[in-house]
């Protein structure tokens, strides 16, 4: 994984009460408890492999209070040199890896990740937390929304903020001379949803984040002047988007999701990323979902297919491919099934679902992935 982040911080945080993670919003928060259980699996051009195993559990607290839990164990294997000993081969991708060379770079890499995240809401106010840890990062996030109705309940409007503070210790600076850092990034958001007619809804919103310390991968070297150099980006980046979501409800039981974001940041990157969701019931207990995305953008200021010095562009140097031009695909399609034709013999079945997900990912930069992911929920009574 590359290391997808004052006091008074957290108590602005707190006190704006909105949070930019997403929140554990795979958790049905209705009047029952629920816990859903999820697998994915990952696998790239590269043959890096991801498998993760996910839990989501909400409970009612008191009143109209509730507390929804996610937590998610994460697997990263990244193959080891295949070159053999020695060559110009091997030597290119031992000094241009973006993981540590820990021991042995011709046996592979196995990184373990461990997340939890949690949100309280109670009426219109929700506060939420989140915790990562892995062997060299270590992510924390404080955040909160509040929200109000307008028009009849017609119109509803969302403001928040959050604060994320972020701990990188390397494994490995012999090579990248990156030691142990910080980062730390503020968010905030407005978001409002209206509802046009009984069949149609529309969400549009802003974005803001600022982002201070190290933002570069600690473990990527970079081909300049002739030789290989550590990556360097900017310690500052201001990021805004301004996003619109529309969901419209289609005959036969389908619906039609439609997305448009625009993107920008003072790195220099434009971008424009389009999406498509169809969604449409196949019987009474199976549906099915089919998704299209687009992607594009325009490089950073800084980035250079090729550095003529070991000084980069004022001093900074990217071999990320997210910092060039890029343009990219995405198709999925899941299938849903219910389980509840099945309760009259088995009535636990009634609250179990089944689900799956394939998507295909490719992009302008050569890189393509293949993304599986099943789950299994269970509904408590």
């Amino acid at each position: 994984m590359q290391v997808r982040p004052t006091i008074a911080g957290i108590l602005v945080a707190i006190a704006a009460c909105v949070a930019s993670a997403p929140p554990c919003a795979a958790v049905d928060a209705g009047d029952a408890s629920t816990l859903n259980t999820m697998m994915r699996y990952f696998t790239d051009t590269d043959h890096i492999i991801v498998r993760s195993v996910t839990n989501d559990y909400s409970l009612p607290l008191h009143g109209d209070m509730m507390l929804a839990i996610h937590w998610n164990n994460e697997q990263v294997t990244v193959p080891a040199v295949r070159a053999a000993v020695g060559s110009q081969q091997a030597v290119d991708a031992i000094t241009t890896a973006s993981r540590p060379i820990a021991g042995n770079a011709f046996k592979d890499y196995v990184k373990q990740r461990n997340e939890m995240e949690g949100e309280v809401t109670r009426g219109h106010a929700a506060l939420d937390f989140y915790y990562s840890v892995e062997s060299d990062y270590l992510a924390h996030q404080l955040g909160g929304r509040v929200d109000r109705d307008y028009l009849n309940q017609m119109l509803n409007v969302s403001l928040g903020t959050s604060l994320d503070w972020d701990e990188i210790k390397p494994l490995r600076d012999d090579d990248t001379r990156t030691g142990a850092s910080t980062k730390t990034t503020l968010h905030w958001n407005a978001v409002a949803t209206e509802v046009l007619s009984p069949t149609t809804m529309v969400r549009y919103g802003v974005e803001y984040n600022v982002v201070q310390g190290l933002q570069h991968n600690p473990y990527r070297n970079v081909y300049a002047g002739g030789t290989h150099v550590p990556e360097r980006h900017p310690d500052h980046r201001q990021r805004r988007d301004g996003f619109v979501k529309l969901n419209q409800y289609l005959s036969s039981r389908a619906s039609l999701k439609l997305n448009y974001r625009l993107y920008n940041d003072d790195w220099g990157i434009t971008s424009h990323e389009i999406e498509s969701d169809l969604n449409q019931y196949v019987t009474h207990s199976v549906s099915a979902r089919y998704q299209y995305r687009y992607y594009t953008q325009g490089p950073a200021w800084f980035y250079r297919p090729e550095y003529l010095t070991t000084s980069g562009i004022n001093g900074y140097l990217s071999g990320d491919y997210r910092m060039n031009t890029l343009a990219s695909h995405l198709f999925g399609v899941s299938l849903h099934v219910d389980m509840d034709a099945l309760a009259v013999t088995h009535p636990l079945l009634g609250r179990t679902a089944l689900w799956l997900n394939y998507e295909r990912y490719f992009n302008s930069n050569s890189y393509s992935a293949n993304i599986l992911e099943t789950g299994l929920d269970f509904h408590f009574q």
